[in-house]
């Protein structure tokens, strides 16, 4: 599976594939998420994989679906996300594709639930994995140190042996569902990688004084919850 780097580094970040094929120029990565309730997620997902036209109709880079493991607000809880080199790519997807005008076979696979685009405030990777995904309040002067805790937080866990990445993420026009929160994910390979994460840090690993460090500018912890992400499309292929 390819991985896709988003920067959003000092003013002028960059889009790129982390093996050096460049999407684009300078510019703002953004994602958007469509959240659903579907009774059978494999056959949802399996539906999507075999329709890329519904991706390439609002020239996604790179899309993908996430399901929730543990800490379900329901059964059947996911959703389908797709990755943008600039915010206003993501932006236009809201217009250019209407979630109501879709086949009946669609339609059958899930319900909708809500909408929502994302903009990473740090560099992020995008390699899809077994995901601990936590939603928090962060006071708006702590956000620069918070996002400086998390980058020094992600490489000394890199620097530990762990194939790990953390992303941390604004919402834009979430409603009631995102409003007053940014969203963390912290992203390893499989459930097995993200428990001998835990694992260590229980047995006092040396960079839990960098997670103790971040956790310190977090206000609240709104929602944490497992999510199995992956990867299916994309424009390259």
């Amino acid at each position: 599976m390819k991985k896709f780097i988003l920067s959003m580094v000092v003013i002028l970040p960059f889009y790129a594939f982390a093996d050096g094929h460049n999407l684009s120029g300078p510019g703002e990565g953004s994602f958007t998420t469509v959240m659903v309730q579907a009774p059978d997620v494999s056959a949802y997902i399996k539906h999507l994989k075999n329709n890329p036209e519904l991706f390439r109709g609002f020239d996604a880079a790179a899309a993908g679906v996430c399901v929730t493991i543990t800490g379900q607000d329901y059964n059947g809880e996911m959703f389908v996300w797709s990755a943008h080199s600039t915010v206003t790519g993501a932006m236009e997807e809201t217009t250019a594709y209407d979630l109501d005008e879709v086949s009946k076979e669609l339609a059958k696979l899930r319900t909708l639930k809500y909408r929502v685009a994302w903009k990473p405030l740090k560099p992020f990777v995008l390699s899809p994995g077994f995901e601990r995904v936590t939603r928090v309040k962060i006071k708006p002067e702590n956000v620069p140190a918070y996002i400086a805790a998390a980058t020094k937080l992600e490489a000394a866990i890199r620097n530990a042996g762990h194939d790990f990445n953390m992303g941390v993420f604004q919402p834009l026009g979430g409603g009631v569902h995102e409003t007053g929160t940014f969203l963390l994910r912290g992203v390893s390979p499989n459930s097995s990688e993200a428990g001998r994460l835990i694992d260590e840090y229980f047995a006092g690993a040396e960079w839990g004084q960098q997670y103790l460090k971040a956790s310190s500018l977090i206000d609240k912890v709104v929602r944490d919850t497992y999510e199995s992400c992956q990867l299916f499309y994309s424009a390259e292929q």
